[in-house]
């Protein structure tokens, strides 16, 4: 499994260096959540994936020898943005989720909470104060 893990993140990696991929001439020719771009070359046109989207190449799928990519939404952060405060107290990591999908979350440094860790606990005698609530431990 952790062999898997390895690949997939190789895979993420490449594809988030990737600006845009696949010819087209006009947005029916790229996948969902992507535009039909002007290229670096002239007369030529590239599927970019939209804001908040990145691409992402399906592993082991081919389509005439080429890797399909998609555009995916990961979650409320991203690795491969290179937005350092995504998660204000903490890292960005990926998962696999109980459907078999990727997401991106926070994982949240000692003393951080929240979606974006972007809450912090204080320390009481008794216990740990979050959201003005006493956590008292087992």
């Amino acid at each position: 499994m952790l062999g898997f893990q390895c690949l997939l993140l190789c895979v993420l990696l490449y594809s988030a260096s990737v600006d845009a991929f696949g010819v087209c001439s006009d947005d029916e020719g790229c996948p969902d959540y992507a535009t039909c771009e002007d290229g670096d070359a002239d007369n030529t046109f590239e599927c970019e994936c939209e804001d908040g989207f990145f691409e992402i190449d399906v592993p082991g799928l081919t389509i005439g020898g080429n890797a399909v990519t998609v555009c995916v939404d990961l979650g409320v952060c991203s690795p491969f943005d290179n937005v350092v405060d995504d998660c204000m107290n903490g890292q960005c990591v990926l998962y696999k989720d109980r459907y078999e999908s990727y997401q991106a979350v926070c994982k949240c440094d000692n003393g951080y909470y929240g979606v974006k860790c972007d809450s912090s606990t204080q320390q009481s005698g008794s216990g740990i104060i979050r959201g003005g609530v006493i956590l008292l431990p087992y």
